[in-house]
């Protein structure tokens, strides 16, 4: 590349679906397991399926975002927020392959599979909030 591409914010924009969207999905899915209404696990699963898809665009954006805007200088942000992205796409994968092929796996009281879907979307809520804070850093500096 020669110059710097002009598609300012491309990243920040898309930023927001999965910085969003796992955190809702655990709150729907905690909100299922304190009240047993289903309609919430349904939401929780859709939530965190919009987030998977989105984490794939999120992440090219933000390559594309370092590479044109910081010369792909590599900090320790930039480690963090380049290993957390492919952090949270490892974690969003199997939570959304689990809940496809066992769709009653949040069945309460939860057992095993249910408590493993649990855990990978509170992972992925927490990977969000470490993203989302080393973002903040570059972004408020």
């Amino acid at each position: 590349m020669t110059g710097k591409v002009k598609i300012q914010h491309l990243h920040p924009i898309f930023v927001h679906f999965p910085q969003a969207l796992f955190p809702v999905a655990f709150a729907a899915l905690c909100i299922y397991l304190l009240t047993g209404v289903r309609e919430f696990e349904t939401g929780a699963f859709v939530a965190a399926l919009f987030g998977a898809l989105a984490a794939p665009v999120t992440t090219a954006t933000g390559f594309f975002d370092w590479w044109n805007r910081y010369q792909a200088y590599l900090t320790s942000v930039f480690k963090i927020k380049i290993t957390g992205s492919f952090v949270l796409m490892a974690l969003a994968g199997p939570a959304i392959l689990l809940r496809a092929f066992h769709p009653d796996l949040a069945v309460l009281p939860l057992e095993g599979l249910g408590w493993a879907y649990f855990g990978l979307l509170a992972a992925c809520t927490a990977t969000c909030v470490v993203l989302g804070h080393y973002g903040g850093k570059l972004v408020f500096h």
